[in-house]
């Protein structure tokens, strides 16, 4: 397998009827995770300028990649938009 070969990650975005399945690179940002999700429940969910990403009960820092947060194939991920 390509050392930064796309994974699928679940993505659950607070007041969407619908799970999502993205691929992200792992030298992706959380960042660019974000907003990839963002965008594809865009049809359904408001998009909020401000939004949190979590793994579980934890935030994901922004500005780290998928692969620095730990992230693996079909792992889900919360995103929480509004303000902090």
């Amino acid at each position: 397998m390509k050392e930064d070969a796309p994974i699928p990650v679940y993505g659950f975005v607070r007041g969407d009827t619908l799970g999502l399945l993205v691929l992200v690179r792992p030298s992706d940002s959380i960042a660019t995770l974000t907003s990839t999700l963002t965008e594809a429940a865009s049809v359904r969910v408001a998009p909020s300028r401000r939004a949190r990403l979590f793994s579980g009960e934890r935030e994901l820092d922004p500005r780290a990649s998928v692969a620095a947060a730990g992230l693996m194939p079909l792992d889900r991920v919360d995103l929480v938009p509004g303000a902090r």
